[in-house]
């Protein structure tokens, strides 16, 4: 049975409200920084490379979090494990709200899939900030001009395709699975520690596929680089309207990524809660709207405050677990 796409409503009144509290409550003192913050700066921690979709979301949002609390953000990688080690520096650190963590779908398939004893119950969701179609590529220059011209090599040389993505085990590799194996296809995965890395290897020959976010990847397209030859979507993209959709092709579309925030599971609610106002409002200054629009990461719905947050990352747990035990 294919699985639907679409995330759960926004809650917009809701968001809407609490923004409107960040702007009274939260925001308003530009000089004390937050009264539940006894933090000189804050530190976000990334769990991908320099260069990433986590990263870029995570340099994007930062100035306005900043701005809000009235304190720097300090963004640091800390790449490898599929964000594991980045998880496990966050929780060794103290619950204060001075450290917080960009949080992506991997959190829960390292779960699903037992990469890690920890556990999204280890966290407190602040938001999530948007979710993020993914494409599969070719170099411009390669031998494939379509998907069709993918799938009759697969078939003709299984096992022979090279197909690229972000971690191991985690969920790209995850999704990519769901999606090619409902195709029929055997191919070879290669596991990269960031997308600038993957995406040299596409364009060197050295990768026959790479599976990447729009949001990452459009600038790379729109220079002639690499060529889309399916969005990962029920339905095609109005950006990329010639370019054919899994669901449209039957295949089995896994959920879709998403990117987020949270801090330590101890977190004071008062804390958690002057971070999520922070969060929510920097999510709605023109800057980073302005980001969002031009990476294409306005595509669907995607804002939810922590209380909404929650059920989403529990859904999704229980999604990757069933398809683990399937597989």
């Amino acid at each position: 049975m294919r699985r639907k796409t679409e995330g759960l409503g926004d809650n917009a009144s809701r968001v809407v409200a609490i923004v409107v509290a960040c702007v009274v409550v939260a925001c308003g003192d530009r000089t004390g920084g937050g009264s539940e913050l006894a933090c000189r700066s804050i530190e976000y921690i990334v769990g991908w490379g320099a260069g990433g979709g986590s990263d870029n979301f995570a340099r994007a949002i930062s100035p306005g979090v900043g701005e809000a609390l009235g304190i720097p953000v300090k963004v640091i990688n800390i790449p490898g494990g599929n964000a594991i080690p980045a998880m496990q520096q966050v929780l060794a650190r103290p619950a204060d709200g001075c450290t917080i963590f960009g949080i992506s779908t991997d959190v829960v398939t390292n779960e699903a899939v037992g990469l890690t004893e920890l556990s999204h119950e280890d966290l407190t969701p602040l938001i999530r900030a948007h979710v993020d179609v993914a494409m599969l590529l070719v170099d411009e220059e390669d031998r494939f001009d379509s998907w069709q011209d993918v799938l009759s090599y697969a078939k003709e040389n299984p096992g022979d395709l090279l197909v690229g993505a972000t971690g191991a085990a985690g969920y790209d590799e995850i999704a990519l699975g769901i999606l090619l194996e409902s195709a029929g296809i055997a191919y070879r995965y290669i596991p990269y520690e960031s997308g600038p890395s993957m995406h040299a290897d596409l364009l060197g020959g050295r990768l026959d596929i790479a599976y990447e976010e729009i949001s990452v990847i459009f600038s790379m397209i729109d220079a002639g680089q690499v060529k889309p030859v399916m969005v990962i979507a029920e339905q095609r993209v109005g950006r990329f309207p010639d370019v054919v959709s899994a669901g449209e092709l039957g295949y089995e579309v896994p959920p879709l990524q998403w990117r987020g925030v949270a801090a330590h599971g101890e977190t004071p609610p008062e804390t958690a809660r002057t971070l999520e106002q922070a969060l929510l409002g920097a999510i709605t200054s023109e800057g980073y709207r302005d980001f969002e629009m031009r990476r294409m990461l306005d595509l669907f719905p995607g804002v939810l405050a922590s209380a909404d947050f929650l059920p989403v990352l529990e859904r999704d747990l229980k999604i990757f677990r069933d398809v683990v035990v399937r597989r």
